[in-house]
């Protein structure tokens, strides 16, 4: 074998499947829709939403386990959550969640520090991050539900990467 072919070897074996796109697609859309149903009175499901980590980067491999991605809510979501007396931050995941369970009732769900998670019998687990955009630049607010509650600021345009959805 060349080098030519080699690589064609190596970049198929390493590829994610057409068939793996799509269905990470389809749930995407379809926890993006209801997130912004719920939230934000309105269908679309690709509003308000990014993939980030690895798939966001485009760096993610074949055996891609698990979907990282943020949603954007109002910022009335916020101040509601963070007048809370005591961990606005984990009731806060907690209504993202049950807004899923709408979508994915029988898929296993539950809160985890600063996502709200969602496994697939497929193996596949999405990891949803709902932010809040922070006026004065590219950053987000989200929830860290650890230790009693706070908010944490990341910058996912920034070197952490991140692209919103078109597949």
């Amino acid at each position: 074998m060349g080098v030519g072919e080699d690589f064609a070897t190596f970049r198929d074996n390493y590829q994610i499947t057409q068939e793996k796109i799509s269905s990470i697609s389809y749930r995407y859309k379809r926890i993006t829709r209801q997130l912004n149903t719920d939230f934000r009175d309105n269908t679309s499901d690709i509003a308000n939403s990014m993939y980030v980590g690895s798939y966001g980067r485009d760096t993610a491999a074949r055996g891609l386990s698990d979907l990282d991605m943020a949603f954007i809510l109002p910022y009335a979501e916020y101040a509601k959550y963070h007048a809370f007396a005591t961990n606005g931050q984990s009731a806060l995941l907690q209504a993202v969640k049950r807004s899923i369970q709408n979508t994915y009732p029988t898929s296993e769900s539950f809160g985890d520090g600063q996502v709200v998670v969602i496994t697939f019998d497929d193996g596949v687990r999405f990891e949803i991050l709902p932010v809040f955009d922070n006026k004065d630049s590219d950053s987000w607010t989200y929830p860290n539900a650890n230790n009693g509650g706070s908010w944490r600021v990341c910058n996912p345009r920034g070197d952490e990467g991140g692209r919103e959805a078109k597949r």
